[in-house]
């Protein structure tokens, strides 16, 4: 089975991408697996500045950096569930999946897992010269997966 990945990144609702997979997944009658991977040190590093510029202390640093993972999870989680019962109503077979991690790691394990054969990945629209500069880190991860790799642009 040839299953489809969207790896859709936190607090971003991609459109395009979404109806993109779903209508592939659709097409060709297999599960669509929907994937945001979280980085785990944003929190900290968010609440971090926030002391370093002495905008509070450390210890209203760690209540914030509590906050803030549980937003961003929360978030991400709402989003998912979207996703999910749009998929659904649309008769596509779901699995959501919210991770931890590096993205690069976490979606090599989550297409070898699922027996994904294509992996739509959205990225935020850049400039021409963003674009051409950073193909090199894009390239590696189809070479990673072992599976079709299309990437969205998204605003």
């Amino acid at each position: 089975m040839q299953n489809v990945l969207v790896v859709i990144p936190p607090r971003k609702e991609p459109e395009r991408a979404i109806q993109a997979a779903i209508d592939l997944a659709k097409r060709r009658g297999v599960r669509l697996v929907t994937l945001i991977v979280l980085d785990p040190r944003l929190a900290a590093r968010v609440a971090n500045q926030l002391t370093e510029v002495g905008f509070m202390g450390e210890q209203i640093g760690d209540q914030v950096t509590d906050v803030i993972e549980h937003e961003y999870r929360s978030d991400a989680e709402t989003l998912l569930q979207r996703i999910s019962e749009r998929a659904q109503r649309e008769g596509v077979n779901v699995t959501a999946l919210l991770e931890e991690g590096e993205r690069g790691e976490v979606c090599a394990r989550i297409i070898r897992a699922y027996e994904i054969g294509t992996a739509l990945l959205v990225t935020e629209k850049h400039s021409w010269l963003t674009r051409f500069l950073s193909r090199s880190a894009a390239a590696r991860l189809p070479a990673l997966a072992g599976c079709e790799v299309r990437l969205m642009e998204e605003e």
